[in-house]
């Protein structure tokens, strides 16, 4: 009976019946403490939880579970019930500052999972000095920041040792004690060369084909700079020519294969159309995408506000004559109508409006008589004419374009280009462009395609197209209204008609009518 109640006591775990562990695993000392200077230094750092972990992380290898910055050697990481014990090989070096970094991937007996990374700093000499490069690494094609990428800090002189930090969910990195070499002339600062990059192969290694970015700051002691890298798939080919896309007679939308950058200028892009007689003619101004949309948005705008000027003029105009017209009116009223008309004439009134269009000029672009002209707008990147900005709602939520965390603006694929001369419709055409340079900075893109500028399309005219009075009228066949005429058939409801009745008196003899 011992035997049964001291094996039963051997495999004690958590008692039956009791609340639910949510709660994650929390450190709750380290070794070497934060901060402390340890000249000696040379055993292992642990970590000790309030609680028994498990052996396997949430993500990755347990070796991956710890960032040690610098680099000096490579980590040796394992597991014990209730502590990481983390070791590199050859030691820690004399004279440096140390930042040791567990991320949050561990995890307890209950899967309850660390919710933010744990650092210690500790120095084996020198004193650390919170010298800080933080910042965002970001897709420079969608401007979402980018999660699990590994930043590299090197000094472009000096110290070639690697500082490492790791970014979070939303891209953020931080890089904290940095080193600060002495520049020539005893000036206290140094020059830091930083590389996000995606480690597919987790090798510590920069592959030439991984995504990455990079970029340069000089740094002095003490310092807390801001720096946002952008992140590209490396590129070796041009863009080129996949389509082009009329959207009136004289403007194409063209698009390539590969992005543009959008703020490195399209002056040096040469767009040229040339007929089948081999007769070229060149673009006259080339648009970035984002560069066209707010183009013609600034047309609409414009000629709404022409159109608005014009109404104006309009009814001033008619309201003077109304003014006119009912003076000549008053005037005659007490004239014999055989007097001579008054001199004034409504037609001799005229308001002119800068940019409003007047009778000649509506006659010109094909108006009726009495009718403004009609402006319209440029195509949009669809084809149809552009429209007026809406106004702002104040009361609306904010609703921002998709950019960069600076407000770094996208790429696109498509650039619009306004050729010199009008498209010919069903007309083929031969499009040439040249010297394009894609958001990888990789110059000479470009290619051709042909092009065709479809008629405009006719809205159906239900007068002389499918006219119900030219073909069989479906009101004639039947005729309802003769077969069959009610008109004629026998009245059942009539009554005698009481009016041809002859009544008599009371002494019998007949009323006379």
């Amino acid at each position: 009976m011992a035997l049964v109640w001291g094996a039963a006591c051997a495999q004690q775990g958590s008692p039956r019946g009791g609340p639910e562990d949510r709660r994650p695993p929390v450190v709750v000392s380290t070794t070497p403490d934060t901060f402390a200077i340890v000249p000696d230094f040379n055993g292992a750092i642990r970590f000790e939880f309030d609680e028994r972990i498990s052996e396997q992380v949430s993500g990755g290898t347990l070796d991956e579970a710890v960032i040690v910055s610098p680099r000096t050697g490579d980590l040796r990481v394992r597991h014990e019930r209730r502590s990481i014990v983390i070791e590199v090989d050859g030691g820690f070096e004399p004279d440096r500052v140390y930042r040791v970094t567990l991320l949050p991937v561990i995890r307890d007996l209950f899967s309850n999972q660390m919710i933010d990374a744990f650092e210690i700093v500790f120095s084996t000499g020198p004193t650390p000095v919170p010298t800080t490069i933080a910042g965002i690494v970001w897709d420079r094609i969608t401007g979402e920041g980018m999660a699990d990428y590994e930043v590299r800090a090197v000094a472009t002189e000096g110290d070639p040792s690697v500082h490492v930090a790791m970014t979070d969910a939303d891209g953020v990195f931080a890089l904290r004690y940095l080193p600060t070499p002495m520049e020539q002339g005893g000036r206290p600062a140094g020059r830091i060369r930083l590389v996000a990059v995606e480690d597919r192969t987790r090798d510590g290694t920069v592959d030439p084909m991984e995504v990455q970015g990079s970029g340069v700051q000089l740094v002095f002691p003490g310092d807390t700079l801001p720096m946002t890298m952008s992140v590209l798939q490396p590129d070796t080919t041009a863009a080129q020519v996949t389509s082009v896309t009329p959207l009136d007679s004289v403007t194409v939308l063209i698009e390539f294969d590969d992005y543009v950058d959008p703020e490195f200028p399209l002056a040096g892009v040469v767009v040229a159309v040339a007929d089948e007689d081999s007769v070229s003619v060149a673009a006259t101004r080339l648009f970035h995408e984002h560069e066209y949309v707010t183009y013609i948005e600034d047309v609409a705008d414009s000629i709404a506000v022409l159109d608005s000027l014009g109404g104006v003029a309009r009814e001033a105009e008619r309201a003077v004559r109304d003014s006119i017209a009912a003076v000549r009116d008053s005037l005659t009223a007490g004239q014999d109508s055989t007097a001579a008309e008054p001199a004034l004439a409504p037609d001799t009134v005229t308001i002119l409006v800068p940019g409003a269009a007047g009778p000649e000029q509506g006659q010109e672009q094909g108006q009726e008589e009495g009718r403004p002209a009609r402006r319209v707008a440029p195509p949009g990147l669809d084809g149809r004419p552009a429209s007026r900005r809406a106004p702002v709602d104040p009361n609306a939520p904010l609703r921002s374009e998709p950019a960069g965390p600076e407000g770094e603006r996208l790429p696109s694929r498509q650039i619009v280009a306004v050729l010199g001369a009008l498209l010919e419709p069903n007309s083929p055409y031969q499009l040439v462009v040249s010297a394009v340079r894609n958001i990888a900075a990789i110059p000479l893109g470009g290619g051709e395609s042909a092009l065709v500028l479809e008629p405009p399309e006719v809205p159906a005219d239900t007068a002389s197209v499918g006219d119900s009075l030219s073909g069989p009228d479906s009101l004639v066949v039947p005729d309802t209204s003769v077969v069959p005429d009610t008109s004629v058939v026998p009245d059942t409801t009539v009554v005698p008609d009481t009016s041809a009745i002859t009544l008599g008196d009371v002494s019998g003899r007949p009323y006379s009518r």
